[in-house]
């Protein structure tokens, strides 16, 4: 079901039906979208939010077809998705 949408803002661009959610985020990751954001603004001029980079994350782990309910924790999900399980752990 989606939610009632507002004329407010900018227009919806979403093809398919979505729900909006809230996300709580530490300030390393939300460093590191906007980083992200300014470099492809940078490199291509075209702006992105970030939910868009968000979207696109979980939308390539979508599509890697790693079956991602293995995972047991926020680190073997990290693991499964870099591809180092077993592998020596980076500090987060």
């Amino acid at each position: 079901m989606n939610p009632v949408k507002s004329n407010r803002g900018r227009p919806i661009v979403h093809t398919e039906p979505w729900a909006k959610i809230t996300v709580v985020l530490l300030d390393r990751h939300v460093a590191y979208l906007d980083r992200l954001a300014i470099d492809i603004r940078l490199r291509h001029g075209k702006a992105i939010s970030r939910a868009e980079l968000i979207r696109g994350l979980i939308e390539a782990a979508f599509q890697s077809g790693i079956d991602l309910s293995q995972a047991d924790s926020l680190d073997s999900l990290v693991d499964l998705l870099v591809g180092s399980a077993g592998k020596k752990k980076a500090t987060r």
